[in-house]
């Protein structure tokens, strides 16, 4: 993601949509070179941080927005430095070229040498020889002539509409907005927005939360070749600064190319239509399979219905039979226990003789 840095002077800025708070300001930046001495005695060294102080103090009273060491070697050290203003870069190489310093424990001075940095930006030369040397671009098409500028790195948020429920979703209307201060603008394009090319693009890509991108790039292509020329004349050696409400502000560096890839053009238009009519016929085949599954598990479901049924029934009917069955048995035990019970006649103990009575058994005596 592109950093963002604090701006605390921005009488250079050059607004480009008051709308949009969204800004122009010139990139400051200056590298300083600083020879060291051979160091002859062993363990001696040289402090970085300490040759960075006495650079910073070369310059008092003043400042360098960030100083931060590229390379360090035996030889030298290299600075780059940057500047809150363009006009201050002077001031401070004047501070700094071909000075010295002196270190406490060294006798030997080191030098010093800086130097403005050079933009790396494409000069007019580079568009126009790429586009007339180029075999398969015809200069009567819009896209395929130097018309459309594609940037990188622009922030999402600064781009987003006013008052939106997705504040990192950049818009079409304020990229528009803010770059229509060059020319009047035919097309663009936030392939960002597209979420079926981030797929192709095999990147993973949330419509929702727009896959946590802090940074966009877009293509913006001008009516007229003086809307490309001043656009990319502009941007050159600038950066991109949006101040707030409450006059606070911020900026970031951007990139900026011409595009060589006719991005814009009648036959990419074809293309996106034809890639979209592949995904329409996609998208409509997904969904038949999808309708086709949601049937047949439909199906598998009620025939699983239907199982557990018969199978309860099943259950159920050998319930029943085994029921039935053991009932006929006990039927059946019945009688033949009846017939092995004894009668209630045998069942009574055998008669006694009857005793004679008391009188006659006297006379028989």
């Amino acid at each position: 993601a592109t950093m963002t840095t604090i701006v605390n002077d921005t009488s250079e800025a050059i607004c480009l949509s008051s709308e949009y708070k969204v800004y122009l300001k010139p990139i400051a930046k200056m590298t300083v070179s600083v020879a060291l001495p051979q160091l002859k005695l062993p363990g001696k060294s040289i402090s970085n941080w300490e040759v960075m102080e006495r650079v910073k103090a070369m310059v008092a009273p003043e400042q360098f927005s960030s100083l931060r060491i590229s390379k360090s070697t035996l030889e030298f050290i290299r600075f780059e430095g940057e500047v809150e203003n363009k006009m201050v870069v002077k001031s401070l190489l004047s501070h700094l070229d071909g000075k010295s310093i002196k270190l406490s424990g060294f006798t030997d001075v080191l030098k010093v040498r800086a130097i403005e940095n050079k933009v790396d930006f494409p000069t007019r030369h580079d568009w126009e020889s790429f586009f007339r040397d180029a075999k398969d671009m015809n200069e009567t098409l819009p896209g395929e002539r130097p018309d459309t500028i594609h940037l990188e790195g622009l922030p999402c948020r600064w781009f987003s509409q006013k008052d939106s429920q997705f504040p990192d979703r950049p818009s079409e209307e304020a990229l528009i907005a803010v770059f229509q201060a060059f020319g009047k603008v035919r097309n663009v394009d936030i392939p960002m927005l597209d979420p079926y090319r981030e797929e192709m693009l095999d990147k993973n890509f949330n419509t929702f939360s727009f896959g946590g991108h802090l940074n966009f790039e877009a293509y913006v292509q001008y009516q007229e070749y003086c809307g490309f020329t001043k656009a990319m004349d502009t941007l050159r050696g600038m950066k991109l600064m949006l101040k707030g409400d409450d006059g606070k502000a911020v900026a970031c560096n951007i990139k900026v190319t011409f595009d060589t890839t006719k991005h814009l053009s009648e036959s990419a238009a074809l293309k996106q239509k034809q890639q979209e009519k592949e995904r329409a016929e996609r998208e409509e085949q997904a969904r038949l399979e999808q309708s086709r599954k949601k049937e047949e598990l439909a199906r598998l479901q009620h025939l699983e219905v239907c199982r557990r049924k018969q199978e309860e029934e099943l259950r159920r009917v050998e319930v029943e039979k085994g029921r039935a069955l053991e009932l006929q048995r006990r039927e059946k035990e019945l009688p033949r226990e009846k017939e092995l019970q004894p009668s209630q006649e045998e069942l009574q103990s055998p008669q006694e003789e009857p005793q004679l009575p008391r009188q006659e058994e006297l006379k028989l005596q």
